[in-house]
């Protein structure tokens, strides 16, 4: 209850103390060279700096609850704000507000500055962007099935990034999430529905991912297992997301901090889910094992070049006697060529001057007429090969333009025979399915090993 003796004041606009002020500042001036006055003109002076004086020292007069007020004191007098308390992190009793979520779901694009690139963490098998004048620090030795990745930026940005293997024990696991948040305090919170993502992400309405890796989806799965939290700390003007998630068969636990007031960087956390990718041959996930092969059944490659997709491949023995993966849906054409046979990859992401093969020479070609065997082969201009090694060399036409194709050939030798992949790639219809290099690169090292 307010104490009625208690003293209030009245907060009159800015407007009138500036007046006040300036007024109190001329009539000094006006007093720095005194004139010569008449007698009136003195009373006159002496009025006015009485009624001025009068009229300051009654802008700080204390007053009483029994005053008046004036009738239009809500414009005059400033309001403070309310704020709610500060709060510990409690993620289980932190439901959704629809009112708050309205406000932080949807984000103004990331500004990544005037340049950027991939960043390594999590052993290195892990790679997102990050602006070139951020600082990322790895810790692979905090956790015994897990590593921690630190990203920080100007104005306070801190975003830390946990991943943790299959092997991970719960206990792990909830000790590394407790400690994640146990310093962040908030005084809004809300829970993200996961369905509301997918709905945005859907759109690309609201995220903005044109920076995303990705087509239509974050790197992480949006399932049942998926949680998102924003929360915001209104008194220290900070934004914080928390995500955990299955990525790419393992556990992701991420916290952003950003500042409220910093709105191109708010989407740090989108950002940095659209660009996380595998760093080497892009198998993102295994099936079961098949006991015949003691090879999964199956694998899940992330693959692209500037838009990736995740790709399903399926086991299979080939003629030769190796086993391998190929695209869900992938028939093999076997064609024999002059000194060579080629085994072509048909399925829906193929055409005529956009497919991936491999072959084999015939045991009577020397390396040394690979590339001569090759190129006769396929019957290509022989000025526009590129590359002078027998084992690794390339053929285009229209370079640097739109309707340009390029062909690659590596070759491998495995128990004294010469394999080789090919890829042609038509770039006149765009980067369209996925990438031929990335699978024709795990085709070569089937080959190679298995």
């Amino acid at each position: 209850m307010d104490n009625p003796k208690e003293k209030k004041y009245i907060v009159l606009p800015h407007s009138a103390y500036t007046k006040s002020l300036n007024a109190f500042k001329q009539g000094m001036q006006d007093g720095a060279e005194p004139k010569p006055k008449s007698r009136g003109a003195y009373i006159a002076s002496s009025l006015g700096a009485a009624a001025l004086l009068g009229f300051i020292i009654f802008t700080f007069l204390p007053v009483t609850d029994n005053q008046e007020q004036p009738a239009d004191e809500e414009n005059q007098v400033e309001k403070v704000e309310e704020v709610n308390e500060e709060k510990a992190v409690d993620l289980d009793e932190i439901g959704v507000n629809e009112e708050l979520l309205s406000e932080v779901v949807e984000r103004d694009q990331f500004e990544t500055g005037d340049s950027w690139g991939d960043v390594q963490f999590h052993y290195n098998e892990l790679l997102t962007f990050a602006p070139s004048d951020w600082r990322l620090t790895n810790y692979d030795d905090e956790f015994s099935d897990g590593s921690k990745a630190v990203i920080t930026g100007f104005g306070g940005i801190l975003q830390t990034i946990l991943v943790f293997e299959e092997t991970a024990s719960p206990e792990e696991v909830d000790r590394a999430r407790k400690e994640l948040i146990s310093d962040v305090l908030y005084t809004q919170a809300t829970e993200v529905p996961i369905n509301r993502l997918e709905e945005l992400v859907e759109k690309k309405d609201g995220l903005n991912l044109w920076h995303s890796k990705y087509k239509d989806r974050f790197a992480i799965e949006l399932d049942d297992e998926a949680k998102m939290f924003t929360l915001l700390n209104e008194k220290e003007g900070r934004l914080y997301d928390y995500v955990e998630a299955n990525l790419f068969g393992k556990k992701l636990i991420l916290l952003t901090d950003v500042g409220i007031d910093q709105s191109n960087k708010r989407a740090l956390t989108y950002f940095t889910l659209g660009t996380i990718s595998p760093a080497d041959d892009g198998v993102v996930s295994k099936g079961p094992y098949e006991n015949k092969y003691g090879r999964p059944e199956s694998l899940t490659m992330v693959t692209g070049i500037w838009e990736y997709e995740f790709t399903d491949l399926n086991l299979y023995e080939h003629e030769l006697g190796f086993t391998s993966y190929v695209e869900e849906g992938t028939d093999l054409e076997k064609i024999e060529r002059n000194g060579f046979t080629e085994w072509k990859f048909i399925n829906d992401h193929s055409k005529d001057n956009r497919y991936y093969s491999f072959g084999k020479l015939d045991p009577a070609i020397p390396i040394e007429n690979a590339k001569e065997t090759l190129i006769n082969g396929y019957e290509l201009d022989p000025k526009n090969v590129e590359g002078s090694s027998q084992v690794s060399f390339s053929h285009s036409i229209g370079r640097d333009t739109s309707n340009e194709i390029v062909r690659s050939f590596e070759l491998v030798q495995k128990q004294g025979e010469w394999y080789y992949t090919y890829t042609q790639e038509d770039y006149s219809t765009g980067f369209k399915g996925p990438s031929h290099h990335a699978l024709v690169s795990k085709f070569q090292q089937e080959i190679m090993f298995h």
